[in-house]
């Protein structure tokens, strides 16, 4: 199965680098574009550069910053391949992660596959596999009711299942799908800026009956907090996702 890396980058500094030299290693990428929402000129030179060794690479400019799910959705309609991996700037992929992730993809279509991020220590990132996010569930998890033992809807930190299992939700950071099932969905939702579109992903996929899985790993390594935007503003942005998919999704005060 042919696929292709999208990236979106705005301000992520040194990660970009070491996420794209890792990506042009990595085994079964057909294509790879960026998409460049705003960076300084040193990453758009290094970017150019790796335009002139890979041919596979393209880079999108031009755009400003659109945010991170209209500037996925324009990677993935530059995309030639039969599967999309999304991959955030600050990963850096194992080699062999994409052919790994693909061969769930293959046997369970249509579907979204997420893949198994871990921090400096080698511990599963928080938020690779998830619950449905619910009303209950995000209350759990912002008031810090889960370290009474109630459940929220953060699930990395349960035993490592041994194959791929269906959850609720993926990371944004690393999941893979077929190019026509991304289409078919729509693409992300443009109405999130930042954050909580990948939830609402698979939300849409969940009630357009395609599978949700979580694949262990590990397929790379995450290094997190890269990016020179304001915390602020990642912040507002976070609140303003959640607010929006409750609009859609919450099926009133009590939905757990």
């Amino acid at each position: 199965m042919s696929a292709c890396a999208i990236i979106v980058s705005y301000r992520t500094g040194d990660a970009l680098k070491a996420c794209l030299a890792a990506l042009m290693a990595a085994d079964g990428l057909d294509q790879i574009v960026v998409a460049d929402n705003g960076n300084e000129a040193s990453a758009e030179a290094m970017l150019d550069a790796a335009t002139q060794r890979d041919a596979r690479l393209r880079v999108l400019r031009g755009q400003d910053n659109i945010g991170f799910a209209a500037a996925c959705n324009l990677a993935a309609r530059a995309a030639e391949t039969e599967a999309l991996a999304f991959i955030n700037p600050d990963v850096i992929l194992e080699l062999d992660a994409i052919p790994r992730l693909l061969s769930v993809l293959a046997s369970a279509a249509p579907a979204i596959v997420g893949g198994d991020l871990r921090d400096e220590r080698g511990r599963s990132e928080r938020g690779s596999r998830r619950d449905r996010l619910t009303l209950w569930r995000a209350f759990v998890s912002f008031a810090g009711l889960s370290r009474l033992g109630l459940r929220d809807f953060n699930r990395h930190t349960d035993p490592l299942p041994p194959v791929p299992v269906s959850v609720g939700a993926i990371s944004g950071a690393l999941f893979v799908i077929r190019s026509e099932d991304f289409a078919r969905l729509g693409g992300f939702d443009e109405g999130y800026f930042l954050h909580v579109e990948d939830l609402d992903l698979c939300r849409r996929a969940e009630d357009a009956s395609m599978r949700v899985l979580f694949a262990p790993g590990p397929h790379g390594r995450h290094l997190r907090s890269t990016s020179a935007a304001n915390p602020r503003d990642i912040a507002r942005y976070k609140a303003r996702g959640m607010a929006r998919y409750f609009r859609k999704f919450a099926r009133g005060p009590l939905d757990r």
